[in-house]
């Protein structure tokens, strides 16, 4: 008999990635534009039995319980909320995002809750400089600050720039940042911006309490299916070998 690769601790060893995505989605629940994280599950781990003796023929299987097969980013958007103050903004497009330079380079945000830098460029709140459609740091001068449907931004009603927004397979770095390789311009008719709103995250707090129940629950019993079906092994390998 060949035995598998599950034992009770890969089994917590999921689990406490599983609970350490759930518990930083609960910790997030009020970030603006927060995007939760999942993992992917299969029923992977498993016991192959074969026929005794040099055989290498397959009899069966014993599934053990849950592996993990990926962790994805869910892009739904959030909420949009009203804030009335002008240097905020939201995408409504789900998977889009506009371009910052920050110390680790240029990357993508969603956090579009804005403010002037000390050389009045315009910086969201993770402290990246908001890029126009060339790629170059948008400088406002004083005045009363417009964002329009397209990304265009005006002050006083002048035309001083158009912010870039881009969309891709968007992976996160912390602070609200993404990087993506693949990134490409999406045209201004494609762009629908909000001014005077912020994206809420998308956690829904409930539903994350009760996967984090459900989680407790499902691993208390693969661990005690994997308890059982070990003490099942040993007895019939001790029946095999006439003991």
């Amino acid at each position: 008999m060949q035995r598998g690769l599950y034992s009770a601790a890969a089994g917590m060893v999921i689990a406490d990635k599983w609970m350490s995505t759930i518990s930083n989605n609960l910790a997030n629940a009020s970030t603006t534009a927060f995007k939760r994280d999942s993992l992917i599950f299969q029923e992977g781990m498993e016991r192959m039995m074969t026929q005794p003796g040099n055989s290498s023929e397959k009899v069966g299987g014993l599934g053990a319980g849950p592996a993990e097969a990926g962790f994805y980013t869910d892009w739904t958007a959030g909420q949009l909320s009203p804030t009335g103050n002008l240097f905020d903004f939201a995408i409504e497009n789900d998977q889009a995002a506009f371009k910052v330079i920050t110390p680790r380079g240029e990357l993508f945000s969603r956090t579009g809750v804005l403010a002037l830098g000390p050389n009045s460029e315009l910086v969201n709140s993770g402290g990246g400089v908001v890029l126009d459609r060339s790629g170059v740091p948008i400088i406002v001068p004083p005045g009363e600050l417009s964002i329009a449907q397209d990304g265009t931004v005006a002050v006083d009603g002048r035309r001083i720039a158009q912010i870039g927004i881009y969309t891709g397979e968007f992976k996160k770095v912390g602070d609200g940042m993404f990087e993506a390789n693949d990134a490409t311009e999406l045209d201004p008719s494609q762009v629908r911006i909000r001014q005077g709103f912020i994206e809420t995250s998308n956690v829904n707090t409930v539903q994350e309490m009760i996967s984090m129940i459900k989680l407790n629950r499902a691993f208390e019993m693969a661990q005690k299916s994997a308890q059982s079906q070990d003490e099942s092994t040993e007895r019939l390998i001790g029946i095999l070998q006439g003991r």
